[in-house]
């Protein structure tokens, strides 16, 4: 297994929460974006970097389009965290399209997470209201959009550890 970091944006703790799992299981040191600075990145073959998705884009992404310009050679592997159930292939693999680079080869990883409108600073909660106010006066609306308007609601958690394990055998094969 290569020598790691974790790297993560997190404004709730959602991506935390994961970033946290995996760094326990890859034995991996942790540092969240806003103290990366402070860490030499060129001690590590590998950075993992995950964040929160918000209108389709993961909190901190142009850390690693950085990091590829300034270290060309290092293995990098991202994960996104969202409220987006895991079975919503065709939302995630928008995630992916937006925020990882094209013909890069970088690994992506999507894990459920959920709200936590406790933790939430007031611009994203008042989006939050207005996209689920949106939601409510669709007409014709289906299934799932009437699940996610209620799941909108309150704060939940969806997490769980074992989500993170397709990205830990990855990273443990190498």
């Amino acid at each position: 297994m290569e020598n790691c970091v974790v790297v993560y944006k997190s404004k709730t703790g959602f991506t935390e929460k994961y970033a946290t799992w995996i760094a326990e299981e890859l034995g991996c040191e942790l540092y969240p974006l806003a103290n990366v600075n402070m860490v030499n990145l060129s001690d590590y073959d590998m950075i993992i970097f995950g964040g929160g998705v918000r209108a389709g884009k993961i909190g901190g992404i142009k850390f690693v389009n950085n990091t590829r310009i300034s270290f060309p050679n290092k293995k990098l592997v991202i994960f996104a965290t969202g409220a987006t159930p895991s079975n919503e292939t065709e939302a995630i693999e928008k995630v992916q399209n937006m925020n990882v680079p094209r013909n890069s080869g970088i690994p992506f990883f999507y894990f459920q997470s959920g709200f936590n409108y406790e933790k939430m600073k007031g611009v994203d909660k008042l989006v939050m209201n207005m996209v689920r106010g949106i939601m409510r006066k669709m007409k014709d609306k289906d299934g799932t959009q009437n699940e996610m308007i209620g799941t909108m609601k309150n704060s939940y958690d969806h997490s769980s550890r074992e989500f993170i394990e397709p990205l830990v055998s990855y990273v443990k094969t190498l």
